[in-house]
């Protein structure tokens, strides 16, 4: 927030924090989307540790080597087991096990990179949405459903909820914003931004910079 008041031409900032995700940290989207098979996707999907410990149900503690195995996955995450395990001094089966705990605890998440023109339409766009606070949770799981959503998420700013959308055509946006956003619960107040181009790609949230 330091910087980029001083880029050239940079004339305004608006910044919005994620406070809650209801759509998009799967594999969902490329499930609606339909290019992968059913046994394509659950190739791609976590699978639970042996051990069948409950995400979430104590704190994880990390150690100096999970989190190197972590740096080393950031930089490549097709690293082969082989160089991980020499890395961090461990057997390829513990690196494996590591891996495979770090993931059901949610520690660990490996995102899928694919080239735009697979799955996106012809029109992307961004839509804000003002909620009744009350009935936010049941429009952000109501807006998750939607086929054309591919992200969607509770956040800070004049409005309250966030979603991307993609959509072949003006005509289907329209009738998408009349016939199926308007009858979300909750409803006051919809902004639409069309995305132009992506000079950056998402990080942990799907909140690229774009144009």
């Amino acid at each position: 927030m330091q910087k980029l008041p001083r880029i050239p031409r940079v004339v305004d900032v608006s910044t919005h924090c994620v406070l809650h995700v209801f759509f998009g940290q799967d594999l969902g989207f490329i499930n609606k989307s339909g290019p992968l098979t059913d046994a394509q996707v659950a190739a791609l999907t976590p699978r639970p540790t042996d051990g069948g410990r409950t995400a979430g149900s104590e704190p994880v503690v990390l150690d100096d080597r999970d989190r190197l195995l972590l740096d080393l996955l950031a930089r490549d995450g097709r690293a082969p087991v082989g160089e991980l395990a020499t890395a961090t001094r461990l057997s390829e089966s513990t690196v494996r096990r590591r891996i495979n705990d770090l993931r059901a605890e949610g520690v660990l998440y490996l995102d899928v990179d694919y080239h735009p023109d697979v799955l996106h339409r012809k029109l992307r766009i961004g839509l804000w949405l003002e909620i009744d606070p009350a009935r936010l949770a049941e429009a952000g799981e109501a807006l998750a459903a939607h086929p054309e959503v591919s992200f969607a998420a509770a956040v800070t700013g004049a409005t309250n909820l966030y979603a991307s959308i993609q959509v072949d055509s003006a005509q289907l946006l329209y009738r998408y914003l009349t016939q199926t956003v308007s009858g979300l619960p909750g409803l006051r107040h919809t902004v639409t931004t069309p995305i132009h181009r992506t000079l950056k790609g998402p990080g942990p949230y799907p909140l690229p910079l774009e144009l």
